[in-house]
C-alpha cells in the first residue's frame, strides 16, 4: 500500500469519526434544549382588573381590603410577588388604597414583615431549610470569634 493511499484512509476514518461526534453533540444539544424550553407547569393568565374612580368616594378601607384579597389570590407560587394588571386613576384615594392593599396582602402572605420586597432572616416568612445558607439553629462558634477570644482571657 502506498503512502498516499494510507493517508487517504486515515483522513476518511478521521472524517467519519468527526461526523459521528458532531451528530452525538447535536443530539445532546437537542435534548438539553428541549428540556430547558419545556414549560414547568400550567401557566396561569394574570387577572386583569380595572379600577374606576367613584364619585361618591367609597370607603378607602373597603378598597384596601379588596386589593389585599386580590393580591393574596394572585400570589401564584407563594414565593415571588406579582404586580397587578390594573388600570386606574393614581390620584383617586380608592385606587391608591387598592394598590396598597395588593402590596400589603402579598407581603403578609410571603412573610415580608417590613414590606421591603425581601424576606430576611428575622422575618416571619424566613425558612432556614430552603433560604440562605440552609444552616438552621444557633450558629457554631468560630475559633476566631470575638466571644471566644474574650472567654479565653
Amino acid at each position: 500500500m502506498t503512502r498516499a493511499r494510507r493517508t487517504v484512509e486515515q483522513i476518511s476514518a478521521a472524517a467519519i469519526l468527526a461526523g459521528l461526534l458532531a451528530l452525538v453533540l447535536l443530539a445532546a444539544a437537542a435534548v438539553v434544549g428541549a428540556a430547558r424550553s419545556a414549560p414547568s407547569g400550567p401557566t396561569r393568565q394574570p387577572a386583569t382588573v380595572t379600577v374606576v374612580a367613584d364619585d361618591d368616594q367609597e370607603d378607602t378601607v373597603a378598597a384596601y381590603n379588596a386589593g389585599w384579597e386580590a393580591g393574596v389570590a394572585a400570589l401564584g407560587d407563594r414565593r415571588t410577588p406579582t404586580y397587578p394588571d390594573a388600570v386606574g386613576d393614581g390620584s383617586d384615594p380608592g385606587t391608591v388604597a387598592w394598590a396598597d392593599g395588593w402590596v400589603d396582602g402579598q407581603a403578609d402572605a410571603l412573610g415580608d414583615d417590613n414590606r421591603d420586597g425581601t424576606v430576611d432572616e428575622d422575618e416571619s416568612g424566613w425558612d432556614c431549610r430552603t433560604m440562605g445558607n440552609r444552616v438552621c439553629g444557633p450558629a457554631a462558634g468560630h475559633p476566631g470569634d470575638v466571644g471566644a477570644v474574650r472567654s479565653r482571657s
